[in-house]
């Protein structure tokens, strides 16, 4: 059974994490994007795939589904922000990548979001510990 000190760090790592979603919205209204068009942009930038995370890498990165992967890509081109290229062995798979604007944009978004998360940390920090039989 959980104790109340649980609960009490259950509650403040939401709050936390909803603040902290709620400012990166902001952030990206900021910038001229959208919440998606950000996580877009960061799971293009953070993928190990060497030629450019695929259409389908980015749906499973982002949790949606392969069409409502395309439409916000497709939004986020328009942006100039994303490029598209074929895979030269499987013309069928395509292949992103984040163009100058993208990577500029991208790098501003991440300089303030370090910035809010290092703000944030001391409120994990005077979280209540962990008893022993907590």
């Amino acid at each position: 059974m959980a104790t109340d000190a649980q609960y009490q760090r259950l509650l403040a790592f939401r709050n936390a994490l909803r603040q902290f979603d709620q400012w990166s919205r902001d952030a990206a209204k900021r910038h001229g994007l959208t919440h998606a068009q950000h996580q877009l942009m960061l799971a293009i930038r953070g993928s190990t795939t060497p030629q450019g995370p695929t259409v389908g890498e980015i749906a499973d990165a982002l949790l949606v589904r392969h069409h409502t992967a395309t439409e916000l890509i497709d939004r986020t081109e328009e942006l100039g922000m994303v490029a598209r290229t074929r895979d030269k062995e499987d013309s069928r798979r395509v292949h992103l990548a984040l163009t100058e604007h993208g990577h500029e944009t991208l790098a501003a978004l991440t300089a303030v979001h370090v910035e809010e998360l290092r703000r944030l940390a001391p409120i994990f920090e005077t979280l209540p510990r962990p008893r022993a039989d907590d």
